[in-house]
């Protein structure tokens, strides 16, 4: 009976991002723009900041600071014209409601031209998720584009 057990498998190559350091924060650390608290190796929201936190500006600050996107979300179609206000309501309580669970998950900037909508995120998750809610809430045609294996995410939806 042959060997059960292949040699030839792919190595995941890790995808490198450089807003994550490699070496951890000191723990408490406190984000000086946004006041995320970084404890127990994550990344939350607290009501209280540690006393003596240590301050830092966390990944998605410097991602916004830099506009620095790691998803994009592109809005068209005559019904988004005529839905304008509901969509954009529906994306914001998607991304407060992404952002509690995920501080880093952000929105970096929406733009309106004409009859479309361009949204940017910090990272490709909420890309991905704000796409998938407007699909979900007003169907219409959905496409995610994740180019060359990158952390990164093009979304297309309309309508």
């Amino acid at each position: 009976m042959p060997n059960s057990k292949r040699k030839d498998r792919l190595i995941k190559e890790y995808i490198h991002d450089p807003y994550f350091t490699k070496e951890k924060y000191k723990e408490p650390a406190v984000c000086e723009k946004c006041e995320v608290v970084f404890v127990d190796g994550i990344f939350q929201w607290m009501e209280k900041t540690p006393p003596n936190a240590n301050k830092m500006i966390c990944p998605a600050c410097r991602r916004i600071e830099d506009k620095y996107e790691g998803g994009i979300v592109y809005l068209s179609g005559e019904f988004l014209k005529e839905h304008k206000e509901e969509i954009l309501n529906l994306i914001k309580n998607v991304a407060e409601e992404e952002m509690a669970y995920r501080p880093l998950e952000r929105i970096i900037d929406i733009k309106e031209d004409n009859d479309n909508i361009v949204i940017t995120t910090t990272y490709e998750h909420l890309a991905r998720r704000l796409g998938e809610a407007v699909h979900k809430a007003y169907k219409g045609s959905l496409k995610l584009e994740y180019p060359g294996g990158q952390k990164y995410i093009r979304v297309f939806w309309e309508r």
